[in-house]
């Protein structure tokens, strides 16, 4: 490295706080394992980088809830912390419970394919409920805080994480870590393997700036729009999200490149809102009303983990004897690039099963990665990568980490068998 182009910085950081778990993003996932942990009489502290709780589903406005039911539909493979979220939005209006949808309708865009018992919901509806459930809970939320670093120990432990609130530079220290970036951030920080994108390529999913409008005619949608846009209803009447076209190689771990992405995704949202309202019936008199501020990128990195999901476990349905999450959701891989076509080209089991050796990192000792960036193959992502799936293992992670807590131990020496029971016993669905 040319020593003219780097800078050897050093500084006393404040240290801001002592706790038993700390959790770095505040998406469904990392909300979830907060929440759980916190409930389980921790100290948690939830690090968010923008300025709401809920991630993707918040800030990223993607919508609906993808299916939380077996790949036919019929008996709920999700339930804990995402159905008591989903509870709270249907009492004040702002979801609509997947029991009650079908597929397909107008709130799947008229899609039937793994679309079966979607749940649509109000943005703002679901920041109100996230903060109402971590506060009463305890948890210390700073959100408007980035994780910028870690310090790590000779044992390959983290023995510090390094914030960015609008402060300037801070730390905090913790028993056990728990990365929710959605970018493995914390694990690469770490020291733990990492890549990105597909295996073969390093090319990841692509992305999509999600939009919102209303004034839509329900009654004359009846078909779903020119591909690839795609129009779900939403709780309120005449409300719709729109999902579109793609961003490619669009890499969520660097800054040029989402910078680049985001900008040409602001012109395909008119490109797409054109297409509603010019082409599809019932969309002649809607207007755009909400544009989410966060790009939102299908795939990043991925961890190197204790074990590796592949798509074969998900096609046969293995039943992990150390499961913590079920879920039925296809392998919806977008396309890489505009020549490819088709999404769910490798079936899966009615139901199938993320172990928690997939949620324990090589080389960091009290670490946890929940969410689309545990330890699995690209192509395996393309189906645990969703809402209900990243909040039933954001709940596994922070269930592991009290326990983990309580007897003393780093997340991989935890009683899987007294893990699971916990589950269980807090309304998660493992069969």
């Amino acid at each position: 490295m040319n020593p003219e182009k780097t800078v050897v910085y050093g500084k006393n950081i404040e240290v801001i706080g002592e706790y038993d778990i700390a959790v770095f993003g505040g998406g469904p996932a990392g909300v979830c394992a907060a929440i759980e942990a916190a409930r389980a009489g921790k100290r948690v502290f939830l690090a968010e980088a923008t300025g709401m709780l809920g991630g993707m589903a918040t800030s990223g406005l993607v919508g609906p809830f993808m299916t939380c039911y077996d790949r036919e539909g019929n008996r709920p493979v999700v339930g804990g912390l995402f159905r008591e979220i989903v509870g709270r939005l249907e009492k004040n209006g702002g979801a609509v419970s997947p029991d009650e949808t079908d597929a397909p309708s107008i709130y799947t865009s008229f899609i039937a394919r793994y679309h079966k018992r979607v749940t649509p919901f109000d943005a703002f509806m679901l920041q109100t409920v996230l903060d109402e459930m971590t506060a009463e809970a305890g948890v210390t939320v700073m959100l408007y805080t980035r994780f910028a670093d870690c310090v790590v120990d000779d044992d390959g432990g983290i023995k510090y994480a390094l914030l960015l609130p609008l402060e300037g530079l801070r730390a905090v220290r913790a028993e056990v870590y728990i990365d929710c970036t959605g970018n493995a951030d914390v694990a690469a920080a770490a020291g733990v393997p990492v890549w990105k994108g597909d295996e073969a390529t390093g090319i990841p999913q692509p992305g999509t700036l999600m939009f919102e409008i209303d004034g839509v005619d329900s009654v004359a949608y009846t078909a779903r729009p020119k591909k690839p846009v795609k129009a779900y209803k939403m709780p309120a009447d005449g409300r719709y999200k729109i999902n579109h076209y793609h961003t490619y190689a669009t890499d969520a771990a660097d800054s040029a490149s989402m910078t680049a992405a985001h900008s040409e995704a602001r012109k395909q949202v008119f490109e797409a809102y054109s297409l509603l309202k010019n082409e599809t019936p019932g969309f002649e008199n809607c207007r755009i009303t909400n544009v989410a501020p966060v790009l939102g990128v299908r795939e990043s990195r991925h961890i190197e983990g204790l074990y590796k999901l592949r798509a074969e476990d998900l096609s046969a349905g293995v039943k992990f004897d150390d499961r913590v999450a079920a879920y039925a959701f296809g392998m919806d891989v977008h396309s890489r690039n505009p020549a490819e076509k088709g999404n769910f080209k490798v079936p899966t089991a009615d139901v199938y099963y993320v172990p928690y050796a997939s949620m324990l990192p090589k080389g960091c000792r009290n670490l946890l990665v929940a969410g689309k960036t545990v330890s699995c193959e690209s192509q395996a992502a393309g189906a645990i990568r969703v809402m209900p799936c990243a909040m039933a293992l954001g709940q596994a992670a922070g269930a592991a980490a009290a326990i983990a807590c309580d007897n003393g131990v780093v997340p991989s020496e935890i009683d899987r068998r007294r893990l699971s029971d916990t589950l269980r016993a807090h309304g998660a669905i493992l069969d």
